[in-house]
């Protein structure tokens, strides 16, 4: 089932409302741009409902697959990406201060929010720094040393190709 775009999530909260469902890909732009390409709908369950503090808040977990390229050999490689997620239900940047530390704001300026956004944002939070194929599955490994000494010579002295070697000539 697909989640709805817009909703009123002081409504939801109020009312403790679950919602199941995903996203299709056109609806993450700024996901879209910041991979190869997007596997799978953005799947999410969320749990909206009003705290002990009375504050209106957002929880839940998400899970997407997306194509990136490995940075060993510039292969694409799909990633899994699974993430939790807790945000308060803000009207203002002037309430941040009242965000408890365990939550992310959500400002939510008019009744309607964008779902959508608020889960891109997390996904795109959720992914990795760097990117690589599992461990025996990349392209790229053959070219890596296979060990240690492979940068040395039989004397063990560092190969001639060290940038350092240069100011200690210099130093001389």
């Amino acid at each position: 089932m697909a989640l709805p775009t817009l909703v009123d999530p002081r409504k939801l909260a109020n009312q403790g409302i679950v919602l199941e469902g995903h996203f299709e890909a056109k609806h993450l732009p700024r996901l879209a741009l910041s991979v190869e390409s997007i596997e799978s709908p953005l799947s999410a369950s969320l749990k909206f409902e009003v705290d002990e503090a009375k504050a209106k808040v957002v929880g839940g977990s998400l899970g997407i697959a997306v194509k990136v390229i490995c940075q060993r050999c510039l292969d694409p490689v799909v990633v899994d990406l699974n993430a939790d997620f807790a945000a308060q239900v803000i009207w203002s940047e002037d309430q941040l201060s009242s965000v408890s530390a365990d939550r992310e704001p959500w400002i939510v300026g008019d009744k309607m929010a964008d779902l959508s956004e608020l889960l891109e944002e997390e996904v795109l939070l959720a992914l990795p720094l760097v990117n690589y194929h599992d461990q025996g599955s990349c392209t790229g490994e053959t070219f890596l040393p296979q060990d240690a000494s492979a940068g040395q010579t039989q004397n063990d002295e560092v190969v001639a190709d060290n940038p350092f070697n240069i100011l200690k000539q210099l130093k001389k």
